[in-house]
């Protein structure tokens, strides 16, 4: 969704940017573009998700992160679920050269604010990037909303996983039964059961199986 300049209406004294991406034509690209903010731009790099999360255990003074989908050590999901996990509030934007609508749909789903698309303009990414600073959603051209992700996928919610949940969902994709997963997180059986319940309902399914097949389709789990 295009957007126009009377809607940019966000104007930063300073804006902090983190971008989490592995090649540096695009970090010296946005660094180029992103000087149409008129305002003094401290963008940061991290070149992988380990190094990005090493960098906000003691910095989070950021307005903004611009995370890539494809990274060496993970997909960007992962990183989104990172942030969700440890609660840091800092906006976040995929920066992707990705054109498929699925990436859109589940990195909107998984926290991200905003998709903007590695092809667009210098133009694009700033009136992209003033938008999502003013607390609005941002998607390219290419998504719409008649393309959405598969019905079965519609009543997903995958923002209101608590971290428990997720570590649930991880042993559950190892294959181990509830008693071994009651012995790892020291749970009772009754809350195992809870936090599965509260899965299958987060992922819309019925079973186990059905459970770790979509959180492994949608990169909640390593494959």
């Amino acid at each position: 969704m295009s957007i126009s300049a009377s809607s940019a209406v966000f104007v930063p004294n300073h804006l902090r940017v983190l971008v989490i991406d592995d090649h540096q034509l695009v970090i010296d690209g946005l660094r180029v573009a992103l000087t149409a903010q008129q305002v003094p731009i401290d963008l940061v790099n991290a070149f992988n998700c380990q190094a990005a999360q090493t960098l906000l255990d003691t910095d989070q003074n950021f307005d903004l992160i611009l995370l890539d989908l494809s990274l060496p050590d993970g997909r960007g999901f992962k990183f989104l679920r990172y942030l969700t996990c440890k609660r840091i509030y800092i906006p976040v934007a995929i920066l992707s050269a990705s054109e498929d609508i699925e990436d859109v749909e589940l990195s909107l789903r998984s926290g991200a604010i905003g998709f903007i698309s590695k092809s667009s303009s210098a133009m694009e990414i700033n009136l992209a990037i003033r938008q999502i600073l003013n607390g609005k959603q941002y998607v390219p051209d290419f998504y719409t909303h008649r393309n959405q992700a598969p019905v079965q996928d519609s009543q997903l919610r995958l923002d209101s996983i608590t971290p428990r949940q997720m570590e649930v969902l991880q042993l559950l994709a190892k294959g181990l039964p509830n008693k071994r997963i009651c012995s790892e997180l020291s749970l009772t059986e009754d809350t195992v059961k809870s936090h599965l319940k509260a899965l299958f309902m987060h992922l819309n399914v019925h079973n186990r199986t059905e459970c770790v097949s979509v959180a492994t389709r949608l990169h909640l789990v390593d494959a």
